[in-house]
């Protein structure tokens, strides 16, 4: 009798809690929720997926991150592609480009810009406006 009644309880516990982890993922609509703005990024297609040049997946390569007074930028960008700057740090950084081609993003501490590359390829020095120290060379390619 204990055992019979120790199985039910095994299998209703399971059951309820079955029931109640869909609900939790699920809407009022039934509905899968959407993830929060933070979450990772969306999957995108891989090559040989039926992705493309200038695709989103090349996009998502085109990342200049900066972190403790200093640039990482990334092998090369493609010309006209969007270039996201991640400021990893407290204070205020820019990405400045020298000379002909320019452009500027600025990104106050913690936070996420973009701007576009140029279109014309070449080697563009790079600095902060507010740190000169930090520097760099973004290749288009």
């Amino acid at each position: 009798m204990n055992i019979t009644r120790g199985i039910i309880t095994v299998v209703l516990a399971a059951a309820l809690a079955g029931a109640t982890g869909c609900a939790a993922r699920s809407g009022p609509s039934g509905e899968e929720p959407e993830p929060p703005a933070a979450s990772a990024p969306a999957a995108t297609p891989s090559p040989g997926a039926g992705g493309t040049e200038g695709s989103p997946a090349e996009a998502a390569q085109a990342v200049i991150t900066v972190e403790d007074f200093a640039y990482e930028l990334p092998s090369s960008v493609a010309p006209g592609s969007t270039v996201t700057v991640i400021n990893e740090g407290e204070a205020t950084h820019t990405v400045t480009a020298q000379g002909e081609g320019t452009f500027e993003a600025i990104a106050a501490g913690g936070e996420t810009v973009t701007f576009t590359a140029p279109e014309e390829p070449g080697d563009y020095s790079i600095t902060c406006t507010y740190h000169p120290d930090m520097s760099g060379v973004l290749t288009v390619e």
